[in-house]
């Protein structure tokens, strides 16, 4: 199949998720006609259901961002992530999605704080003050 997604064309195997009959990319206009189908086919069993319907504007697009938001909000690694959307990579993987993984800075602050406490200890506490030395005791000419 071409692939034109960079500016540049190129053939490349793809495994398709939509297909029409006989196993060929479907375009785009017969898929959004179908999918605009399904969703007034789906809306109106929710709606006699008293069930919130699919949003005006919703794609099969969307339903792939939400997917992978919902991956990554219950804590999926990158990895995981772009083995379920089929991404070549981890690096494309982290430039659509990366804004969606809760900053860790809290986090790392913690971990780094609590693992040089062991070492460095407290001001105060066998430390002279601000080297991380042991202080001197007098008794060995130091």
């Amino acid at each position: 199949m071409a692939d034109t997604t960079d500016g540049n064309r190129r053939e490349r195997k793809v495994r398709l998720v939509f297909t029409t009959a006989a196993g060929e990319p479907m375009q785009r206009s017969p898929q959004a006609r179908t999918w605009r189908k399904m969703v007034t086919g789906a809306n109106k069993i929710l709606a006699d259901r008293g069930e919130e319907q699919i949003p005006a504007g919703t794609t099969p697009h969307t339903l792939r961002r939400t997917y992978a938001s919902l991956l990554i909000k219950h804590g999926e690694s990158v990895k995981v992530v772009q083995k379920r959307l089929g991404h070549s990579s981890a690096a494309i993987t982290l430039d659509t999605h990366s804004h969606l993984w809760p900053d860790s800075a809290s986090t790392t602050r913690l971990a780094v704080e609590q693992g040089l406490s062991g070492i460095l200890g407290k001001p105060g506490q066998g430390t002279s003050q601000g080297t991380g030395q042991p202080e001197s005791t007098g008794t060995d000419g130091r």
